[in-house]
C-alpha cells in the first residue's frame, strides 16, 4: 500500500504532466508552419517524457524516406530508410516500442552516434498515426534521463503521438494548399502579363520585395503573406486592354494612354466582391498601385493615406524592379540610381515610410534580384 508521501509524489507529477499534455495542445494548435509544428512536438515530447533528445521524423510519399529538421542535438535535415533502424521499425510495423539496451538490440542503426560521437542508451519510438488511421511518421525519444523508459512513458508517448500526428497532417495539408493557393495565383498573374513584355520573374521579384517591405514595416507574418499573393496581381486589369495598345512600340497618344489607364478599374472588377482576404487586398493593389502620395496619380487621384497601404507598398517594389529591369526601351538601370530615384520621389510618388522600410530591407532586396536575376 502506498504511503501518504508516495501517492502525493505521484499526483503531482500526474498534474504537471497534464498541464504539459495541456500546453501542448494549446500551443501545436496554434501552429501552421510545419517546422514550427514539428518543434512545438520535440520539446512538449522532450518534458512530458523526460528524456535527453526527441525527433520528429515525418514520411515522404515521394521518396519513401523518414526525414526530419527538427532532432534535439542535431543541426542539419537528415533522411533514414522506412525500413532501418528503430525508426523504420516502428513506422513500418505500426507499433511502439521501448529499447533499453539499444546496441544489444539488431534493429539499432548506431551510424548518428558514430557521426556525432553521442551515446545512446534508451530508446522509445512511438509511430504517429493520425485519426482516419494514416501513419505520417514516428516519434523517437532518447535516454531517458533517470533510468529507462517504463510502460507509463510508452502510454503518455502514445497520448502525446495522437495530436502529433494530426497536427503533422494539417501542417502538411495546410503547406500543400499554401502552395496550390499561390501557383494558381502566379498563374493567374501571368496570364495578364503573358500579353505584354512582363516576365514571370518580374511578378516573383516584386512580390517578394512587397514581402520585405511589409516585413519592415512590422506587419505581422499573416498580413505580409497574404501580400505576396497579392501583389502579383497589380496588373491583372491589362486583360481588358486592347493588344494594338497594349502592345504597341511606339509611346503611346494621350488617348491610348488614357484608355491603358484603365487596366486599374478592369483588375478591381475582376477581384472585387469577392469573400478570399487575398482577393479583397489584391483589388486594392490592382486599383491603386498608380495612385501617387501627393495626390497626381490615377485613377481616383488618391493622396495619401487614402491610398491602401498595400498599394502603396506594390508601387515601390513595382517601380524598383521596373527600373532594375531591362526593357526594351532601356537597359537595366544601376541599383544606386534606382534607388536614388525612389529616394526623390519620397513625398511625392511614394509614402515616405514605405521608401524608408524599402532602405532598409534593400539588403534582402537586392539578395532576391540577383537570384531571380533581370531580364
Amino acid at each position: 500500500m502506498l504511503s501518504e508521501n508516495e501517492r502525493g509524489r505521484i499526483i503531482s507529477k500526474n498534474k504537471e504532466k497534464i498541464e504539459l499534455f495541456f500546453q501542448f495542445a494549446f500551443e501545436v494548435g496554434s501552429k501552421r508552419n510545419i517546422d514550427d509544428v514539428l518543434k512545438v512536438i520535440a520539446d512538449s515530447a522532450r518534458k512530458i517524457l523526460d528524456c535527453d533528445r526527441v525527433s520528429i521524423f515525418v514520411y515522404n510519399k515521394e521518396t519513401s524516406k523518414l526525414w526530419t529538421k527538427v532532432a534535439h542535438g542535431l543541426e542539419e535535415k537528415i533522411e533514414v530508410d522506412q525500413n532501418i533502424g528503430i525508426v523504420g521499425w516502428v513506422f513500418s510495423n505500426r507499433k511502439p516500442l521501448i529499447v533499453n539496451s539499444p546496441y544489444s538490440d539488431p534493429r539499432f542503426n548506431p551510424e548518428t552516434d558514430r557521426k556525432t560521437g553521442y551515446r545512446t542508451k534508451s530508446i522509445i519510438a512511438v509511430p504517429l498515426v493520425t485519426y482516419s488511421g494514416s501513419t505520417v511518421g514516428v516519434l523517437e525519444g532518447i535516454n531517458k534521463n533517470v533510468g529507462g523508459f517504463v510502460d507509463e512513458d510508452l502510454e503518455f508517448g502514445q497520448i502525446l503521438a495522437v495530436q502529433a500526428a494530426n497536427a503533422i497532417e494539417n501542417a502538411i495539408l495546410y503547406e500543400e494548399l499554401k502552395r496550390a493557393q499561390e501557383e494558381i495565383v502566379m498563374r493567374l498573374s501571368i496570364a495578364a502579363e503573358f500579353r505584354d513584355s512582363t516576365t514571370y520573374n518580374h511578378l516573383v521579384r516584386m512580390s517578394l520585395y512587397s514581402y520585405l517591405i511589409a516585413k519592415e514595416m512590422g506587419f505581422d507574418d499573416s498580413w505580409c503573406e497574404k501580400l505576396k499573393l497579392a501583389a502579383p496581381m497589380h496588373d491583372i486589369g491589362k486583360l481588358g486592354i486592347k493588344d494594338m495598345i497594349l502592345l504597341k512600340p511606339a509611346k503611346l497618344t494621350d488617348e491610348e494612354f488614357e484608355e491603358m489607364k484603365k487596366h486599374t478599374i478592369y483588375g478591381y472588377d475582376i477581384l472585387k466582391d469577392s469573400s478570399i482576404d487575398i482577393l479583397k487586398m489584391a483589388s486594392n493593389v490592382a486599383l491603386c498601385h498608380h495612385e501617387k502620395y501627393d495626390g497626381t496619380g490615377y485613377p481616383r487621384g488618391l493622396r495619401g493615406d487614402e491610398i491602401p497601404i498595400e498599394a502603396r507598398i506594390v508601387a515601390v517594389a513595382d517601380v524598383f524592379d521596373a527600373l532594375t529591369s531591362k526593357r526594351p526601351y532601356k537597359e537595366p538601370y544601376e541599383i544606386e540610381h534606382a534607388v536614388e530615384i525612389i529616394e526623390k520621389d519620397s513625398g511625392k510618388h511614394f509614402d515616405p515610410k514605405v521608401v524608408q522600410a524599402f532602405k532598409k530591407a534593400l539588403p534582402e532586396i537586392i539578395k532576391i534580384l540577383k537570384k531571380y536575376g533581370v531580364e
